[in-house]
C-alpha cells in the first residue's frame, strides 16, 4: 500500500543520532511511518521542505500556489498531484486537509479516490461551517481525528460529520525520553522552581503576576514555540526579578521539567487542546501540572486527580496553588506519579501512532 504523508512542517531528518543518544525525542511523523512500514506500507512525505526543492520535482502549478496562497494551499495541491499513484493519504492538520479535500473531489467525481485520513486541531472556527457543514467535505475524508470533547461534539452536532467517521484521540508525548528523572524525583525536586513552555494561547501576564507576589520561588519560562503563530508576551515588558526567560532546546527542556517541583501550563480562554504538549510532556515525566480551566481543556487533567486546574484569568488561585503544591512534597509526588499513569494508559506516542496507522491502512484499503 503506498501512502503519502503530508506534514505541515519542515521534517527534521537529521536527527536519527540524537533520537539514538537520548538526546531528541522521536518526531511523530517518523514514528508514523514506522508504524506503517511495519504494516507493510511503501511510505513517502511531502513537507514544507519539499516546496523549496529546486529542479522539476516541484511542478509549476505548485510554486505558483505557494506564492499565491501559501505554504499549506501548495502543500495541498502536491499531495493531489501525487494522489494518483497513491492508495491513502494522511493530513496532519485541517489547514491542508480541507484544501487536499477540494481537490480529491475534482479529481475523482465517480468516487474511488485515495484514502483520506486527517487531523482536525479546530474544526469550531467559523468559516470551516461552510467546508463540512454546507460542502460536505467530510465526503472526502474517511476518518477525521480530534484531540478534544468539544471539537467532537461541534463536529458532530454543527458540522454534521457522521458518528463514525469523527474520532477523539489523546495527543501524545514521547514517553521514553520525556520519562521520570532518577536524579530529580517529584518530592524531593527543588522546591521553589516552578517552570512553564509554549506559546500556544498561553496566559503569561497572569502568571507573572503570580509570580511577583512570590519573590521567593524561582519561575523559569520555556516561551517558544515552533508550531505557535501566536505572539510571546513576555517580551516588552518588565519581569519580576525571580522569572527568567528564554529558549530551550528538546534536552533542555527535559533536564527543566525534571528539575521543577511544578510545571505551568496558564491559558486564556479557548475550545481545544491548547498547551497539551507542555501538559503531556511534564506529564509524561512524573511531574504535576497547574493549568488554566478552558472550554477545551477537559480530557487530560482531572483536578485533584492526575494535575491542578484553576479559573482564567486568576492570580490568586495561581498563588494558592503553587504556594499548596510547593509545600507538599507527598502530595506532588502522587499528582505525578498519577500523571504518568494517565500518559503510559491513554497518550503514549506508540499508542498514537498504532491508532493512526491503523486508520490509514483501512482508508487505503477501501480506495
Amino acid at each position: 500500500m503506498k501512502t503519502l504523508l503530508l506534514i505541515p512542517s519542515v521534517l527534521k531528518r537529521d536527527i536519527s543520532d540524537a533520537v539514538a543518544g537520548d538526546a531528541h525525542p522521536r518526531m511523530d511523523y517518523f514514528a508514523l511511518a514506522d508504524s506503517l512500514r511495519q504494516r507493510g506500507a511503501d511510505v513517502s512525505f511531502l513537507d514544507y521542505g519539499a516546496l523549496e526543492e529546486s529542479g522539476a520535482s516541484v511542478p509549476p502549478l505548485v510554486r505558483l500556489v505557494k506564492r499565491i496562497a501559501g505554504r499549506d494551499a501548495a502543500l495541498a495541491v502536491f499531495g493531489a498531484v501525487r494522489s494518483r499513484g497513491a492508495d491513502a493519504l494522511f493530513t496532519n492538520g485541517e489547514n491542508v486537509g480541507i484544501p487536499l479535500a477540494l481537490l480529491l473531489r475534482a479529481l475523482y467525481p465517480f468516487g474511488r479516490r485515495p484514502g483520506h485520513v486527517t487531523i482536525g486541531h479546530r474544526l469550531s472556527t467559523g468559516k470551516k461551517r461552510f467546508f463540512f457543514r454546507t460542502l460536505g467535505l467530510h465526503r472526502e475524508m474517511d476518518t477525521i481525528f480530534v484531540y478534544a470533547t468539544t471539537q467532537e461534539t461541534h463536529s458532530r452536532e454543527h458540522l454534521g460529520i457522521p458518528f463514525g467517521k469523527i474520532k477523539r484521540i489523546a495527543f501524545h508525548a514521547d514517553d521514553t525520553f520525556y520519562r521520570p528523572s532518577e536524579e530529580a524525583d517529584t518530592e524531593s525536586a527543588p522546591t521553589n522552581l516552578v517552570s512553564a513552555a509554549g506559546l500556544e494561547w498561553r496566559d503569561y501576564p497572569t502568571l507573572l503576576s503570580a509570580a511577583a507576589r512570590m519573590p521567593q520561588v524561582s519561575f523559569k519560562l520555556a516561551a517558544a514555540s515552533p508550531w505557535s503563530k501566536h505572539s510571546d508576551e513576555t517580551q516588552d515588558r518588565t519581569l519580576p526579578e525571580n522569572v527568567a526567560v528564554r529558549r530551550y532546546e528538546y534536552g533542555e527542556l527535559r533536564q527543566l521539567y525534571a528539575q521543577s517541583a511544578v510545571v505551568a501550563v496558564p491559558l486564556y480562554e479557548n475550545d481545544f487542546q491548547a498547551g497539551v504538549t507542555t501538559m503531556i510532556e511534564a506529564m509524561a515525566m512524573g511531574k504535576p501540572v497547574i493549568v488554566t480551566q478552558t472550554t477545551g481543556q477537559t480530557d487530560v487533567i482531572k483536578h485533584g486527580e492526575n494535575g491542578v486546574v484553576v479559573p482564567p484569568n486568576d492570580p490568586d488561585a495561581w498563588e494558592r496553588e503553587i504556594r499548596r503544591l510547593l509545600a507538599d512534597g507527598k502530595e506532588r509526588r502522587r499528582l505525578g506519579e498519577n500523571a504518568r499513569a494517565w500518559v503510559n494508559q491513554n497518550a503514549t506516542l506508540d499508542r498514537w501512532t498504532e491508532t493512526i496507522a491503523a486508520a490509514i491502512c483501512s482508508s487505503g484499503s477501501r480506495s
